[in-house]
């Protein structure tokens, strides 16, 4: 038997390691391990902690009790004083408020979103001038996401009920149960697209500064194809990005930590002024939240990214990227000029 007859055996490496161009095609996930460098970022975490001071504001002139900063990760002591302000100020005031602070938080979210996804997908991060400008070219369909989903609820509630109509006519027993179960079956789809709006609607804000063609439906289609089709995927996601945050938070608290004995060391040298003291301290603590919240706000890029890439199989690489302006040519010099 020749040398050539004989099997030599698969080479492994060469088949499966010269496709892979690195750790990325094997754990999509660790793309997400470069979004953290959008806390160095000065535009992205000033406007974050401009955003975080303005909503202490108007949630201290409605509840009348100065709001003092809570960590990132408490979220009931960011939701108690969200209902202190709705019972303070009623419903139609209230209302106003919650609006007011999605005005506010929408274009912040989506500004700190789109530099996640493009260090996600490996690029460098872009102009701050030029994220802006995309953010407020697509701001006012952006503000119509969360309503979509609110109409949709609403008419499929107002569907169901119409089951109830036949038990409100005639008090039957018989009729009353039968309607019961129809009712409990057919009010599952609300359920779905009310808890799946949980995850659609920061997925579609994601998707409305990271797609060509900004459109709400089909930006919320994606975050709702990503809680349907791929929810393993989501929670692990979402685990990952829950663990960075929170390992971000614990050093930030650290960091915190040694600035306020700092503060309060200085403080305490000459005329102790407790006012000084606290302002100093509200401010440190509201800095650390605002860098927390600006990796968060980054992360949701990158899992946005990677949902896409589960979903329908694009690439994170292929983040479309707004068409720079054509520079105008330098003016040539006169001839005499060369001589």
């Amino acid at each position: 038997m020749n040398k050539s007859e004989i099997h030599a055996g698969y080479e492994f490496e060469s088949g499966m390691f010269s496709r892979m161009r690195s750790w990325v095609d094997v754990a999509s996930w660790v793309r997400l391990a470069r979004v953290p460098r959008i806390m160095a970022s000065p535009s992205h975490v000033a406007l974050v902690l401009v955003a975080c001071l303005v909503t202490r504001v108007l949630v201290s002139s409605a509840v009348a009790v100065r709001v003092a900063p809570a960590p990132f990760w408490e979220l009931q002591s960011h939701l108690e004083p969200i209902a202190a302000m709705w019972n303070a100020a009623g419903p139609l005031l209230g209302t106003t408020l919650v609006v007011a602070m999605w005005v506010l938080w929408t274009p912040v979210i989506q500004f700190v979103c789109r530099g996640g996804a493009v260090l996600a997908a490996g690029k460098s991060m872009p102009r701050a001038g030029g994220v802006m400008r995309l953010v407020r070219s697509r701001l006012w369909k952006s503000f119509l996401v969360p309503i979509i989903p609110l109409l949709c609820v609403l008419a499929l509630a107002a569907a169901v009920f119409v089951i109830r109509v036949p038990s409100l006519l005639a008090d039957i027993a018989w009729l009353s149960q039968a309607t019961g179960w129809a009712i409990g079956i057919a009010v599952i789809p609300v359920g779905i697209l009310g808890f799946g709006a949980l995850f659609a609607i920061p997925l579609a804000l994601a998707a409305m500064v990271c797609e060509p063609d900004p459109d709400p439906i089909d930006s919320l289609s994606r975050g709702y194809e990503a809680f349907v089709r791929r929810p393993l995927s989501l929670v692990w996601y979402l685990f990952v990005s829950g663990a960075m945050v929170f390992v971000a938070g614990g050093l930030l608290g650290g960091v915190g930590w040694a600035a306020s004995l700092a503060t309060w060391g200085l403080n305490s040298l000459i005329a102790p002024d407790r006012l000084q003291l606290n302002a100093a301290l509200e401010i440190i603590a509201t800095l650390m939240i605002a860098w927390q919240l600006t990796l968060a706000f980054g992360l949701l890029g990158g899992v946005y990214l990677l949902l896409r890439s589960d979903a329908g199989g694009q690439e994170p690489e292929d983040l479309w990227t707004p068409r720079q302006a054509a520079k105008e040519p330098l003016p040539e010099l006169p001839k005499e000029a060369l001589e």
